[in-house]
């Protein structure tokens, strides 16, 4: 493979904390750009002391969490409340592709790190900014995290639910590593443009934007002119034949049919269910729900399905050309064939003697590379390189760091 990577060239001043922004930084550097991630003295990034509540270590060399979204960035530490702190900022700023945050706006205007302040003085820079709910309306100053923004705002943390039941509870960072994804893609198309015209432009996402996108065939088959009902009864799927089922052995299975008209007649010898082969009321999904026969099926392909382990049913769907997978436990993905055989994981060496395999972006070029994982160190570990790069001499930086400008 070709050893150029796609986004050398393009230089990205994050100032972003915990996952989301930070994560479209972390591909953004994995694939060539040189991202300067600016903290603050002290701390830092709130991040890096979340692994304890994960069972993973925090040390300045040694923190899992905080690498899987800071990878392959230069981090330093500025003091944004001092005038050669913000200085230094701006300096940065001066030929920067990209000034990637998630500070709430109100708080960047009052910085002088509006919009509209760095337009006139970059017109060419992509200023992208990650909220909680947006930057209009009467809530876009509440701070919004994965938990409250993208689950319990757009519905899916309780009605993707059974009724009663306690609601989903995702992974950590879920929802923010699905907006990243878009805010990556409206970065992208934002440099892009500027080849074309020369400007720059204000690019936005946030995550009950996007958890509303992500739920969106249900945000809309949930309004009255449609009336579907959630969260549903464990028996009341959207199509009883894509659905999960517990196995003999107590794993989860789902099969996916093709094309019901044809894979129905394999299901109704599969589950020991005629009626689905002979019965009118079977002919489509949308006759089995007008007839009120969708609980009927679940329950009877329910009852099939725990009297064969889910090896039995794998082999049995293989077969018959039937989609399935098994649900997974992330306690066994880290020894995936395919995700090894596709460079999903990647091995990384911590301290201690131990090797923690990692996964990357899921993105892969046949012309350009990705540069490997690379693990952060302390906070402001970059500060001296990267300010030397823009011309502050050694006694510079040390009066600066005397007078807690920088770290």
């Amino acid at each position: 493979m070709n050893q150029e990577l796609p986004l050398s060239g393009i230089k990205v001043v994050e100032l972003a904390t915990v996952v989301a922004a930070p994560t479209a930084g972390r591909v953004m550097a994995d694939f060539g750009a040189e991202v300067i991630k600016v903290e603050m003295p002290g701390s830092g990034d709130l991040l890096r002391a979340m692994g304890d509540a994960h069972q993973l270590p925090v040390e300045p060399d040694n923190n899992p969490l905080f690498d899987l979204f800071n990878a392959g960035k230069k981090v330093v530490a500025i003091n944004l409340k001092s005038p050669d702190g913000m200085a230094v900022l701006l300096r940065l700023l001066e030929d920067a592709d990209v000034f990637l945050t998630n500070t709430r706006m109100r708080s960047l205007v009052k910085m002088g790190l509006g919009y509209d302040a760095l337009k006139e003085r970059y017109p060419r820079l992509i200023y992208a900014h990650f909220s909680g709910y947006g930057n209009r309306g009467p809530e876009s100053e509440r701070p919004g995290f994965d938990t409250t923004a993208f689950w319990l705002r757009s519905g899916a943390a309780v009605d993707w639910s059974l009724p009663g039941a306690f609601p989903v509870r995702p992974t950590f960072g879920f929802g923010d590593i699905a907006t990243s994804g878009y805010f990556l893609d409206g970065i992208l198309m934002a440099l892009l443009a500027r080849e074309r015209s020369g400007k720059g432009t204000l690019i936005e996402t946030s995550l009950f934007g996007s958890g509303l996108w992500h739920n969106a065939p249900y945000v809309v088959n949930c309004q009255p002119q449609y009336g579907r009902q959630l969260p549903a009864d464990r028996y009341d799927p959207w199509d009883p034949l894509s659905d999960f089922y517990r196995c003999s052995d107590g794993e989860w299975l789902a099969p996916v049919k093709k094309v019901y008209a044809k894979d129905r007649f394999i299901f109704a010898r599969l589950f020991d269910f005629p009626e689905m082969a002979e019965e009118g009321d079977f002919r489509s999904l949308d006759a089995m729900r007008r007839a009120g026969k969708i609980p009927e099926c679940s329950r009877r392909i329910a009852e099939a399905m725990e009297k064969k382990s889910s090896k039995e049913w794998a082999k049995l769907f293989s077969e018959n050309d039937i989609p399935y997978e098994r649900g997974a436990h992330f306690c066994e993905l880290y020894r995936d064939e395919q995700a090894w055989a596709n460079e999903f994981l990647e091995n990384v060496a911590y301290p201690g003697d131990v090797t923690t395999a990692v996964p990357v972006p899921p993105i892969r070029f046949s012309a350009y590379a990705r540069r490997s994982f690379h693990q952060q160190t302390r906070v402001g570990a970059d500060t001296d390189e990267i300010l030397g790069g823009l011309g502050y001499s050694e006694e510079q930086l040390r009066t600066m760091r005397e007078e807690g400008a920088i770290l």
